[in-house]
């Protein structure tokens, strides 16, 4: 990618990783529009995330999440975090790759245990798959979805995006 210029920047990575706080950080940094698809999502329906899983299932909120990253993708210039299972679909994964500049944030297990360690607000965390074995599950698809990856582990939010802003300039 040459520039990123009228392009995205799309943060995609584990939850618990920074997406939605290194999000807010950088558009404020450059000056873009942040639209997270999450809060997207939970603005269109009404209601919490959790709320839709327990009563409509993983299925149909993974089809809200495509149609946000379809509208999303036709705009330019914003700062997108994306949820965590959003690499998932290879439709969504070509759309945000084709937008803008995908930036994987990454962490360690032992610290995404940390973070995630008292938050009930994750669905899919709420079974018998555990942070591990569910990060093990997509680790493969972040790394094939990201042009740039930053680790996030033991960083603040501040650093995060320092690190974001060198690749930007880079590019």
């Amino acid at each position: 990618m040459r520039s990123i210029a009228g392009k995205n920047i799309v943060l995609i990575g584990f939850m618990g990783t920074g997406k939605t706080e290194v999000g807010k950080l950088l558009a404020a940094s450059l000056n873009r529009r942040l639209v997270d698809t999450d809060q997207t999502i939970v603005e269109t329906e009404g209601r919490p995330i959790t709320e839709i899983f327990a009563q409509e299932g993983e299925r149909y909120f993974r089809r809200l999440e495509t149609a946000v990253i379809e509208q999303l993708c036709q705009q330019r210039g914003l700062v997108i975090p994306t949820g965590g299972g959003a690499i998932l679909d290879p439709h969504n994964v070509a759309l945000l790759q084709a937008s803008g500049l995908v930036i994987w944030l990454d962490a360690s297990v032992a610290e995404l245990e940390r973070r995630l360690a008292h938050d009930q607000s994750r669905p899919l965390l709420t079974g018998e798959t555990g942070v591990g074995e569910l990060y093990q599950q997509r680790q493969a698809a972040y790394r094939q979805a990201a042009h740039e990856r930053v680790d996030t582990t033991a960083k603040p939010p501040l650093a995060v995006v320092a690190e974001i802003m060198a690749i930007i300039r880079k590019n």
